[in-house]
């Protein structure tokens, strides 16, 4: 089965690229021929090379109206009409190129792996091949994005006939009120059921691992911690990642700096050794005001680490399921399970970190995710035949 898979970036780090990643690894042990096409460059070809999975790269931006931030207001605004004058001639440019690449490919399945990409539609459309488009994301809610030309005009597409929707949370489905009569819940593949493991012995230490940007709720936590340092200092807070806008990173640092908690508070960058670091944690961190699935929530279960998460969207789906970790819905309310595990103790909450490792093996294992994935592609086929022959 020939499939060209559209991603909307080239790092190897981010949610949706990683679950694709290893999502294809093992479809392709199921007989999948992939073409992958990336924007640009970036530290996932090294990645596909190594597995001979055959990439090309064509330049194309994500189809949405041009991000305006709060702290970048006024340079957003004046750039507005150029940046959406370029991601419309860019994406023009696309797809008469990828068009080339789908006539010489002949691909059965057009696959694109996040929402806010729409070049694969069109193509789809035109050339009259079934399209999968894989939901990761409630676009406005989680990353602030409007898409192009309007929201409602992309619910539209996502019912006309050719097109399908693999939906990641149950709340993404009912979010864009899907049908099941063309679209499935179909939760990420993040490990082997069988790669779980628990570290009895915690270290005194709190883990955010994630993108540096408001969306993530990184400064509510930093603010948050800096206050629960004032009852004990013996906890540090371990901070995961990076972004490319330095004017944000920036301001936190400036928090933690005038607060005089650069001792407690460790800005990490990007690190490769995230597991390890879940494993020995603590506990997880997730703060995101609206995360579509939280990757990083289920990896932290396989990698027996405490999750306390937001209580929104994807990360309250994940964790509300069970009691498999500790919500919280304000800054108060953060503070104070921190001093809880603090005072008490991480070892009584042993019991919650095994039963969600013991869960994330059943709902969030590759193998499932592969699966679902594979028999949804042969689904397709025979409904798309029956209809079009």
């Amino acid at each position: 089965m020939k499939v060209i898979y559209l991603l909307h970036a080239a790092t190897k780090y981010g949610g949706a690229n990683k679950s694709f990643y290893y999502m294809l690894k093992s479809l392709i042990k199921k007989g999948i021929e992939p073409v992958v096409i990336l924007p640009e460059q970036g530290s996932l070809c090294g990645d596909l090379l190594k597995e001979n999975i055959n990439y090309k790269i064509i330049p194309y931006y994500l189809s949405i109206y041009p991000l305006i931030r709060v702290h970048k207001r006024i340079i957003d605004g004046i750039l507005f009409f150029p940046r959406l004058l370029r991601m419309l001639l860019y994406n023009f440019i696309a797809i008469t190129k990828l068009k080339k690449i789908i006539q010489e490919y002949s691909p059965e399945i057009i696959h694109t792996n996040v929402g806010p990409l729409h070049i694969g539609f069109y193509l789809s459309r035109k050339l009259n091949i079934p399209h999968i488009w894989h939901l990761r994301e409630y676009q406005e809610l989680d990353f602030n994005m409007h898409p192009f030309p309007s929201m409602r005009s992309f619910r539209k597409k996502l019912q006309f006939n050719n097109n399908y929707c693999v939906a990641i949370t149950q709340g993404i489905f009912d979010y864009f009120s899907l049908s099941y009569y063309n679209s499935k819940v179909i939760y990420n593949g993040v490990l082997n059921a069988s790669d779980g493991k628990f570290i009895k012995k915690k270290e005194k230490y709190f883990l955010y691992a994630g993108r540096l940007e408001p969306n993530k709720g990184i400064q509510n936590l930093i603010e948050s911690f800096i206050t629960v340092t004032q009852f004990n200092k013996e906890y540090k807070l371990y901070i995961a990642g990076d972004t490319n806008d330095n004017q944000y990173k920036n301001i936190l640092y400036n928090i933690v700096k005038y607060n005089k908690a650069e001792d407690r508070v460790l800005f990490l960058g990007m690190r490769d050794d995230i597991y390890a670091l879940m494993g020995k944690a603590t506990a997880l961190i997730v703060p995101s005001k609206f995360e579509g699935f939280g990757r990083i929530t289920a990896e932290a279960m396989f990698n027996g680490c405490l999750v306390i998460g937001h209580n929104t969207a994807g990360t309250k789906e994940i964790l509300e399921l069970e009691s498999l970790g500790l919500l919280y819905s304000s800054n108060e309310e953060l503070i104070q399970i921190m001093l809880n595990i603090i005072n008490c103790g991480i070892g009584n909450y042993y019991s919650i970190i095994l039963q969600a490792q013991k869960r994330a093996g059943v709902l969030y294992s590759i193998d499932q995710n592969v699966n679902r994935i594979f028999d949804f592609y042969v689904d397709i086929l025979k409904w798309f035949n029956i209809i079009y022959s």
